[in-house]
């Protein structure tokens, strides 16, 4: 059951008073929708396109779509207007009302949906929450607009709720963390074939990660037979003096919002190739090879290698390598190292990425090419890893000042 058919009836929903004004038309007639549609319907129409195509969402952003569906109509009951007959102060006042709700519109802890006491809020929305909403309802009033069933948006120019610019993000692993991931690994025993193999295809995590900057999602669609290896041509090799012959390439097949894009990974070769040997496989990937990229050290009742299937257990892996680590580094002496080291995940080995592409544009890289690396559709996202490090910076202010001193 949709989430707009589980809106349940209330007896209690404002009507307009008598005297009040005629609401100002914003509905137009669609000329590629249905006639005679309600609001319902229109809306659950763009939640069926939100939920289809190569370019779907993903099953938790669908569901937080939905949930932001029942809640706007759930409110715009209450106060009496549909949302085609929204104005601006309808949108700013459904906004304000998410931050700091009625005590009426507050359910109990424990209350079940279906119940005459069911509310679709807890308490009021953080600022960040009430902006993600903001977001989200404007993007369904724009597709309202765009599909010709409102003449305008009523949300439109309307400041997001706790909008600001992101903090630099200081989640990520130095050069010298990564270096002493891979030495916790090495360090362990290789009594038995599944160490052995776990050895292996950890080393080649930690390089997957820190030098692709895939995310764990893409990570668990890979296939072997998505990493290539790419003749450079003539015209390439005479724009780019000194490059090799070659160019390895992993192909990204579903990125976030369904994008594809391949991304260098000339770093992940050598490693790729001793993963693939410890797993008596060809060290070089065949173009049609469907083997998942990630393998467990386990194989099927048939024989086979079997794939890590699942977003949690690859994050599972490698935070458990981060844990490792932490722990070889603190029986070592280094509880900073440790300490940081048993906080990261995959999501600070693809802020390590980042951050390195940061430096590579001081150097010459395309800003372009960064954010199609990372499969970034804005540059705002991407400068959250530009020049993060708080005593880097303050160094450099003191070289600097030093030198204008002297």
């Amino acid at each position: 059951m949709s989430a707009l058919a589980r809106i349940p009836p209330d007896a209690a929903v404002a009507t307009i008073a008598p005297g009040q004004p005629a609401l100002r038309p914003n509905r137009l007639e669609s000329p590629i929708l249905p006639p005679d549609l309600s609001d319902e319907q229109v809306v659950a129409r763009w939640l069926a396109a939100k939920a289809t195509g190569r370019g779907r969402l993903a099953a938790t952003t669908l569901a937080q779509y939905r949930i932001e569906a029942e809640r706007l109509f759930w409110y715009a009951g209450k106060v009496g207007v549909p949302i085609s007959n929204w104005t601006l102060d309808e949108f700013s006042a459904y906004i304000g009302f998410l931050q700091a709700p009625a005590p009426w519109a507050v359910r109990r802890s424990g209350v079940r949906r279906g119940s005459p006491d069911w509310r679709p809020f807890l308490g009021p929305l953080s600022d960040r929450s009430a902006g993600q909403t903001q977001k989200i309802v404007t993007s369904l009033f724009d597709w309202l607009r765009d599909v010709g069933y409102l003449h305008l948006n009523p949300a439109a120019g309307l400041p997001t709720v706790g909008r600001r610019e992101p903090e630099k993000q200081a989640r990520f692993l130095s050069v010298d963390d990564c270096a002493l991931l891979r030495e916790a690994v090495r360090a362990r025993d290789e009594r038995s074939t599944e160490a052995r193999l776990g050895k292996a295809r950890d080393l080649f995590l930690v390089d997957l990660f820190e030098h692709t900057g895939v995310r764990t999602s893409e990570a668990v669609q890979c296939a072997m037979g998505h990493v290539r290896i790419e003749p450079v041509p003539d015209a390439l090799r005479r724009e780019f003096p000194g490059a090799p012959p070659f160019q390895w390439l992993l192909r990204i097949a579903r990125g976030k919002g369904g994008k594809a894009r391949w991304v260098p990974c000339d770093e992940i070769a050598l490693s790729l190739q001793a993963y693939r040997l410890a797993f008596g496989l060809p060290p070089v990937p065949a173009p049609d090879e469907t083997l998942p990229l990630v393998l467990s050290v386990r194989r099927t009742r048939w024989g086979q290698w079997k794939g890590v299937r699942s977003r949690t257990a690859i994050w599972e892996l490698v935070t458990g390598l981060c844990r490792e680590a932490g722990e070889h580094a603190r029986a070592s002496g280094r509880a900073a190292d440790a300490t940081r080291l048993e906080q990261a995940s995959t999501h600070w080995l693809r802020h390590t990425y980042a951050k390195g592409l940061a430096e590579g544009m001081k150097h010459g890289l395309d800003a372009r090419a960064a954010l199609d690396n990372m499969g970034h559709a804005d540059a705002r996202t991407f400068n959250q890893y530009v020049d993060d490090e708080p005593l880097k910076r303050a160094l450099a202010t003191w070289t600097a000042t030093a030198r204008r001193m002297a």
